[in-house]
């Protein structure tokens, strides 16, 4: 047999039609036999000088060309969603950590963090598989002590192959938790489904709503805004610092703290987009027990302090958030699905529709196994725009322009620009979005 059967079928089918989403998993599963390398800044898989075989394990794990939600349902859950914006829900809720730090330090409200900490404290598992931020490198650990897991509080904003810690599972003794991106968790079914020993070590599954994503570029590209040539100057990097909704926080090694508002911060978003953020359609990470966004609704945006939209999808994720309920350590208000999707209307367009026509255009694209049945010649004319937009703003002229115009301008003018498209193309975008009908292939 060609030992390099299952790389060939990976390099052809993923990585050349553009397709990785930088999961990590194909090469935490190989054996040493791939390795990631930057092209362009951009992390992407290679093979590496090792003799042997790629296992196959590699390519039948990958959630970048042949993800087939129905199926993964199914096997998760026992039954397809009802709503295919959402996936399947079992119950809603708007919630925080009761644990005033906790909750300070977590992205909106702390419950992934108040999750990890009490699986862990009651004996639930033995670790719990997430992101650290290490100077200005984010990192997969296992983290096995409430003050692990607190360190891994707060969002990620750029990619991080969260998947490679895989090749570590094989010798750690579970249970785990783990937190992960959509692609990153339909991995770990796709794993689980295939009966890979090292993946049902993992009991609980938890993540973060994912829309937008940008490469680490985007940071190089902030530095460079403030005259720091060099991302090796960063002593720590936080994507949501202080109080929700917080700010990019950046500290040099001359002293010198650098901020921006999340929202500015967003200005890097058309110059810096990865390709996944644009190719998956899972907004919400429909495949988790439980999954939390930022509850984005007047009612608790005025309140400050932070605030997540909860979803419970299976039986072992309600008995968690039932058992942290009474016990004192999480607040959460039941809310009805149609309110939490709601809050996310903007971004679930972004990923149930604009994904669909996106993926469409492309010479080869990723199957889900399912689609939506009907979408207006308007809204794919709004997406004909945004795409001209990125392609203007990821050009070498657009992004030499925005780093050497002053921060003073581009920021607030930036801000104007996206309410205003937000604005314009609100009605398009919304109208229909609830009612939207999905088939599946099979």
């Amino acid at each position: 047999m060609n030992e390099d059967l299952w790389w060939q079928k990976l390099e052809q089918e993923v990585i050349k039609p553009g397709l990785c989403t930088q999961c990590g998993s194909c090469v935490g599963l190989s054996d040493g036999s791939l390795e990631f390398r930057e092209r362009k800044g951009i992390p992407s898989p290679v093979r590496t000088e090792k003799r042997g075989e790629v296992p196959s394990v590699t390519y039948e794990a990958c959630p970048a060309k042949y993800c087939d939600y129905p199926s993964l349902n199914r096997f998760v859950f026992g039954r397809v969603p009802e709503n295919w914006l959402s996936g399947v829900v079992e119950k809603s809720y708007v919630g925080y950590s009761l644990d005033p730090s906790i909750r300070r330090n977590g992205a909106s409200g702390g419950v992934i963090t108040n999750v990890l900490v009490h699986l862990l404290e009651t004996g639930k598992i033995k670790g719990a598989i997430c992101l650290r931020v290490k100077g200005y490198k984010a990192e997969p650990i296992i983290a096995r002590t409430k003050e692990e897991i607190v360190g891994c509080a707060q969002s990620v904003y750029s990619v991080t192959p969260t998947n490679i810690i895989m090749s570590q599972l094989e010798k750690e003794e579970g249970p785990f938790a783990y937190v992960g991106l959509p692609d990153q968790v339909a991995s770990i079914r796709k794993l689980q489904k295939l009966g890979d020993k090292r993946a049902l070590k993992i009991e609980y599954v938890l993540g973060p709503y994912m829309g937008t994503q940008m490469y680490f570029e985007a940071i190089g590209s902030f530095l460079r805004s403030h005259g720091v040539r060099s991302e090796k100057e960063i002593v720590s990097l936080k994507y949501r610092a202080g109080e929700w909704p917080g700010y990019l926080q950046i500290k040099l090694k001359d002293g010198r703290m650098l901020r921006a508002d999340k929202f500015y911060y967003n200005y890097l978003i058309p110059f810096f987009i990865t390709s996944s953020s644009l190719q998956l359609v899972d907004f919400t990470n429909e495949l988790t027990d439980i999954s939390v966004g930022d509850a984005w609704h007047p009612e608790y945006e005025k309140q400050g302090q932070g605030f997540s939209v909860v979803l419970n999808r299976s039986r072992k994720g309600g008995q968690v958030l039932k058992e942290m309920q009474v016990g004192g350590l999480l607040s959460l208000e039941e809310i009805s699905l149609d309110k939490a999707l709601e809050m996310h209307g903007h971004m679930l367009d972004f990923k149930k529709r604009g994904s669909f026509i996106r993926n469409s255009w492309k010479k080869v694209g990723p199957e889900y196994g399912y689609k939506p049945l009907d979408i207006p010649s308007s809204r794919r004319m709004v997406e004909r725009v945004l795409q001209m937009i990125f392609l203007i703003a990821q050009s070498k002229m657009a992004r030499w322009i925005v780093e050497h115009l002053p921060l003073s301008i581009v920021r607030p003018a930036f801000n104007v620009m996206r309410k205003k498209w937000k604005s314009f193309s609100k009605p398009t975008k919304r109208k229909g979005l609830m009612e939207m009908k999905f088939e599946t292939d099979k």
